[in-house]
């Protein structure tokens, strides 16, 4: 992950990653792997996180508000 990518570029690379290695795996060509990826709940999920309200945001920036946000619900609970 770069320092400086946006949450959106960070689910376009993690869901290209999975559909590599899907296709490595199957022997499918790669647009079919990365339309099978996107097609689960996880790549469903993983595309409304990059469309949403943090799309912009730097991943870096976002994952450590997640981290914080995760944290203070445990200490709460």
């Amino acid at each position: 992950m770069s320092q400086e990518q946006t949450v959106s570029e960070m689910v376009e690379r993690v869901l290209l990653r999975q559909a590599r290695r899907l296709a490595d795996r199957t022997g499918k060509p790669l647009k079919d792997a990365l339309r099978t990826v996107a097609a689960t709940e996880a790549g469903a999920q993983l595309r409304e996180l990059g469309e949403g309200e943090h799309r912009h945001d730097q991943a870096r920036h976002w994952q450590a508000k997640l981290r914080f946000e995760r944290t203070s619900e445990w200490g709460r609970q």
